[in-house]
């Protein structure tokens, strides 16, 4: 091992910010089946930063942000809702340069809701037009933004008893994300070409989901659980066009109850199976290989 010491750095900032928000939300019962909720706020951030040796930058601006919601039953245990909403963050780097704009969103959901005794289930179609769409890089914690992506698809939901011991339960989210519009620089940094239009947004899976299976008879003090987690093709960051294939990983646990402890024993990619846990620009971190893992839990 040698000694290692900073010799240079990429930037020297001392930024200062302040921010500050109001909101307002209101839910009406319109009928005993007829629910609308409503709310909005107002944001207002003020970055400024005094670089060394250079002219201090200063930035102020404020963003709207509304929602709207609602959701009808059908019967005591069906009901349908759709929700219409605008959301923000602050672009990665804004303390360096002040003026970056808001990263924004509009998030449209219409789905289907079912709850009868202990089985519930959901539905939903989903779509979200995001503005400066920013993607982080996992391993040299960079990012890229610029234009904008649309995500679009669909949610569902489970979880119902299969006998009075054994219980199934599961999430899925089926995401269609696309550039509709990134512009980056030419290599002479002056004039801007359209490089990813149509393509996948870096990182994000086609799918992703979650399937569980949990045996915990009534009189019994054990638990065993069996569950997995996919997720599906994804384009890895900075490599456009390259898409890695799904993989699925399986897990399994027991759970003992004795007294007020709650002692736990489980693995982890129960199949060893080999993954990739973070992809970009042609590095590959590897995933977690089978892991045994305990937990001990006592209530007072």
């Amino acid at each position: 091992t040698n000694d290692r010491a900073r010799d240079s750095s990429q930037s020297l900032v001392h930024p200062h910010q302040l921010s500050g928000g109001l909101f307002a939300q209101a839910g009406v019962d319109v009928t005993s089946r007829l629910r609308l909720d409503l709310g909005a706020r107002y944001d207002v951030l003020d970055t400024h930063d005094a670089p060394s040796g250079e002219e201090p930058a200063q930035e102020s601006r404020g963003i709207f942000t509304p929602k709207m919601g609602a959701l009808f039953k059908l019967t005591d245990a069906v009901g349908v809702y759709a929700n219409v909403s605008k959301g923000f963050r602050s672009t990665d780097g804004v303390s360096e340069e002040p003026w970056l704009p808001f990263i924004t969103v509009w998030a449209y959901e219409s789905g289907l809701k079912f709850n009868e005794g202990p089985v519930s289930a959901t539905a939903a179609l989903f779509r979200m037009d995001v503005s400066n769409e920013q993607t982080f890089n996992p391993l040299t914690a960079g990012s890229s933004s610029g234009g904008a992506s649309r995500h679009q698809g669909v949610e569902l939901g489970l979880r119902a008893p299969l006998t009075k011991s054994l219980t199934l339960s599961g999430d899925w989210t089926f995401n269609d994300a696309r550039y509709e519009r990134l512009i980056s620089q030419a290599e002479d940094d002056e004039t801007q070409i359209d490089t990813l239009s149509g393509l996948r947004v870096y990182n994000t899976a086609k799918y992703v989901g979650s399937a569980a299976l949990e045996l915990a008879p009534p009189t019994a003090p054990w638990t065993v659980r069996v569950s997995t987690n996919a997720v599906g093709p994804y384009s890895p960051f900075d490599e456009p066009g390259v898409v890695l294939p799904a993989y699925a990983l399986l897990h399994a646990s027991a759970t003992w109850r004795i007294g007020h402890s709650e002692l736990e024993l489980g693995v982890r990619n129960l199949l060893d199976r080999a993954y990739p846990e973070l992809v970009a620009g042609g590095l590959y971190a590897p995933g977690q290989p089978r892991a045994v893992f305990g937990t001990v839990r006592y209530d007072f």
